[in-house]
């Protein structure tokens, strides 16, 4: 070919790489390597650690019958690893779910993020397209409990990082809320800078209480014993108060409670539970079960006794002011006090933030769901709308989970 015909022949076009690719792992342990990589130099939560991730298909994939996925995502040009998604696919009544790797005891939905990776609009978009290619067939998608930000927060000394999956089109916003506050400075005084005058004076009350009743000992469980000792009475304290309640306890499930039991006890070598306790003359009155990772403090699991004798020295209070000093005292930067709507957040300052939720169907199958989960949410809105109704309600259904 000469080179007038070639230079007069029209060119294709090269064709640009994709923005990401993605590809579907094999287990776990194929994640390992691309994962340690992400946790020693990119952001992650506690909920998606690889200790705490293992912990969870170790103890709760089986009985909940989760088969679990894996999405690498790389960059296209330059195939570097910068983003692990966890997910799982649930088979229920012949419906193919595909969930949040979490089986109930994850609190956010954030993929492992590579350093320096950053997202707006199309990049989110891009980035779940490559996601959705990679993942296995499925009836429904339906991610619950997506933050805005991945890893670090407010005093960090770094700024948050956009949750790709909350930036999604699909993405709307839930009921449900997360809260939490920045916390700095001199552990000492850290109440006094967070609470109200009135919130303050109220808790020096209910302190004073409990050391009139006897010797007050607040600590961390820092050895198998103390561990087991400190689970065992917070399984206790929340059993009773949720039967009093009429409210289902997921710890009611054995696959669940040894789930925590284990993490916690590999906390004590490295891992990110941390067990707290506050006793009375030797009695545990209140208990709590956080996760600690990147400078952030989650508290998880609030328990406290039921005994009428401790009511007017609000044992609640009193640990969640400990687990503060604690976490500053250990230099964490922020207090995260995780979901739910509860008002004792806001006495500690609180600022709270939006959750989102994915649920998109694939399949007929999946369309009847969703228009049923659609209709579920509409009647919640309704019932919110007229609260005394929806009292009534929740005492009835109380009452039958008491029977």
């Amino acid at each position: 070919m000469s080179l007038a015909t070639a230079l007069a022949e029209p060119r294709t076009p090269a064709r640009a790489a994709p923005r990401f690719r993605a590809r579907r792992l094999a287990s776990l342990d194929a994640a390992a390597a691309a994962w340690a990589d992400l946790a020693a130099r990119g952001t992650l939560t506690a909920y998606q650690r690889f200790d705490w991730i293992a912990g969870v298909l170790a103890h709760l994939a089986g009985p909940s019958r989760a088969e679990p996925v894996f999405i690498e995502v790389s960059e296209g040009e330059t195939g570097r690893v910068v983003a692990l998604v966890p997910m799982a696919r649930l088979r229920r009544r012949g419906l193919r779910t595909l969930t949040w790797l979490d089986l109930g005891v994850c609190d956010y939905a954030a993929p492992a993020l590579a350093a320096g990776v950053t997202f707006g609009a199309a990049e989110a978009a891009a980035f779940w397209k490559a996601v959705r290619a990679a993942l296995p067939p499925a009836d429904l998608v339906r991610i619950e409990r997506i933050p805005a930000t991945v890893g670090a927060r407010a005093g960090a000394g770094a700024d948050p990082v956009p949750n790709p999956l909350a930036l999604l089109p699909a993405a709307r916003p839930m009921a449900m809320q997360a809260s939490g506050v920045a916390i700095d400075g001199d552990p000492a005084t850290l109440l006094a800078r967070l609470c109200r005058p009135s919130t303050l004076k109220d808790l020096g009350k209910q302190r004073r209480r409990l050391e009139r009743a006897g010797a007050v000992r607040v600590t961390r469980a820092d050895t198998p014993e103390a561990v087991e000792d400190l689970f065992q009475a917070l399984v206790v304290q929340r059993r009773t108060r949720f039967a009093a309640m009429g409210r289902f306890d997921l710890l009611a499930r054995p696959e669940v409670q040894a789930f925590y039991r284990d993490a916690a006890q590999a906390g004590l070598a490295g891992g990110p539970a941390r067990l707290l306790g506050l006793a009375v003359d030797g009695e545990w009155i209140a208990a709590a079960y956080c996760l600690v990772h990147g400078g952030v403090f989650h508290g998880i699991l609030l328990t406290t006794t039921s005994d009428e004798r401790w009511r007017n020295a609000s044992p609640g209070a009193q640990i969640v002011t400990e687990c503060l000093r604690w976490a500053r005292e250990e230099g964490l930067h922020y207090f995260d006090f995780t979901v739910g709507n509860h008002a004792y957040k806001h006495d500690f300052g609180v600022e709270t933030g939006d959750l989102w939720t994915i649920r998109r169907a694939l399949t007929p199958q999946g369309f009847a769901v969703l228009a049923a989960l659609r209709a579920g949410d509409a009647l919640m809105a309704a019932l919110d709308a007229r609260p005394a109704l929806r009292a009534r309600l929740q005492r009835i259904r109380r009452a039958i989970r008491k029977l």
